[in-house]
């Protein structure tokens, strides 16, 4: 399985908390304790707990510990994980976290001794630039030049979390005189929320040069952690920037299958020629039920047009889990498939895509 979305892993070992897997971002001690209280009785916990387990050779109730056994050579650690999930080459956004060491992806694929395949995340320097109080023009020409050099600083697509800022209803009319007004009309707002007409006419000319530069467009869309606004992170909401010239051009990936929109997501793959679907994230979170939202996409959307990964994170067993979990729903779906009489070859087919080929073509494995 090649991984097709994926962010950076600690720098070291240890005793893993489980209770930090999770999607809320802890605001103050009271509430980091209460995850540390319910985190036993979420089911995505409890799954992995048992597994690690049994990769560990241990009980459940010595995982933590016996993990920092396990991970006093840190690379093989990570290495023996990979291998393990059977992963074959990484998508990384670093965008998740710019400190961290594996954001390099010439390092990243030196631990895991992987092809990792860097993206461009945006909204960092469009939030350092706001925060700067610079202006649409100056923040528009830098994203420009910053996405015109990528391919030479190494990267292989581009990403935005602009579903994190100001929401998916983007309006692709939007000009530059009214960028600069929404940026002035909402200057006592917190940087992240600032902005919104500048942020929409930033990402249809992003979508415009990324499709001059033949490379992918990564947007995410439903759940995320605590910081989102999901009912603003719907897919369809994108549909008229998607209408546009520039939206009609880029090669357009949807990420984390749309969660809790997975009909929507599909929807949007048929409808929409350029649009690609990825499947991550809630694999790691919402474990018992893969297969079911997995077969509700990939039975309307083209399976030519799928893409799975982990959204692995921080602990890099969230990328083993998420690989593990993702391939046995995958084999449920198939076996149920299989009953319905769809042929062995043509299914042979969709899971050398979806696993492989797909993310291998898009981004030139």
């Amino acid at each position: 399985m090649i991984d097709s979305h994926c962010h950076p892993i600690t720098e070291a070992g240890g005793i893993l908390d489980l209770s930090s897997i999770h999607i809320q971002l802890p605001a103050n001690d009271w509430e980091l304790s209460e995850r540390k209280r319910t985190g036993p009785s979420r089911l995505s916990q409890e799954m992995m707990t048992v597994r690690l387990a049994q990769h560990l050779a241990c009980a459940p109730e010595e995982v933590e510990v016996a993990r920092q056994e396990a991970s006093r050579d840190w690379p093989a650690y990570v290495r023996n994980l990979f291998s393990a999930a059977g992963l074959k080459g990484l998508v990384l956004d670093p965008g998740w976290d710019l400190g961290a060491t594996t954001a390099e992806a010439g390092k990243f694929s030196e631990m895991v001794n992987l092809p990792v395949r860097p993206i461009l995340r945006l909204e960092p320097i469009i939030d350092r630039l706001i925060a700067a109080g610079a202006g649409p023009k100056e923040i528009q020409d830098e994203i420009d030049e910053t996405m015109r050099a990528a391919p030479a600083s190494g990267y292989f697509g581009f990403k935005t979390i602009i579903a994190y800022r100001t929401g998916l209803a983007v309006d692709p009319s939007v000009t530059l005189d009214q960028a600069g007004e929404s940026l002035r009309l909402s200057e006592g707002l917190p940087v992240r929320r600032r902005g919104k007409a500048l942020r929409d006419m930033l990402l249809r000319r992003a979508l415009g040069i990324a499709a001059e530069l033949g490379l992918p467009f990564q947007i995410h869309t439903g759940y995320g952690d605590s910081d989102i606004r999901l009912v603003e992170a719907n897919p369809i909401l994108l549909e008229e920037l998607l209408r546009s010239k520039e939206g009609c051009a880029a090669t357009i990936l949807l990420i984390h299958g749309s969660y809790p929109w997975h009909d929507e997501l599909a929807y949007l793959t048929v409808a929409k020629t350029n649009v690609y679907a990825e499947l991550s994230q809630f694999n790691i979170f919402s474990p018992a039920t893969i297969a079911d939202r997995m077969e509700r996409i990939l039975e309307f959307a083209p399976t030519a047009k799928v893409l799975c990964g982990t959204d692995g994170h921080g602990a890099p067993e969230t990328y083993w889990f998420a690989a593990l979990m993702i391939q046995e729903a995958w084999s449920r779906v198939r076996s149920k498939w299989a009953s319905a009489g769809a042929r062995r070859s043509w299914l042979e087919e969709v899971e050398g895509a979806i696993f492989d080929g797909n993310t291998s073509r898009m981004y030139r494995f």
